[in-house]
């Protein structure tokens, strides 16, 4: 779904990846309670951020390839 989305519109790809990238950094703020230990916490973020970062160079990339006139 996502790379049908991404391969028209790069600018839905640039929104989902700072989405993501908010994500990654309100998760600081969540407190460790319940059965989520600091690992799982620290995990959960690197996957937001991770995500954030592969959506973004995405969409630069696919933004250029545009712009270029390279259609996919």
């Amino acid at each position: 779904m996502i790379s049908r989305i991404g391969s028209k519109d790069p600018k839905a790809l640039m929104m989902m990846g700072m989405g993501f990238m908010v994500l990654g950094q309100l998760w600081r703020f969540v407190p460790v309670t319940g059965h989520l230990s600091e690992d799982a916490v620290d995990a959960i973020r690197g996957v937001f951020l991770g995500l954030s970062i592969g959506l973004l160079l995405w969409s630069v990339w696919l933004n250029g390839r545009q712009r270029r006139g390279k259609r996919n």
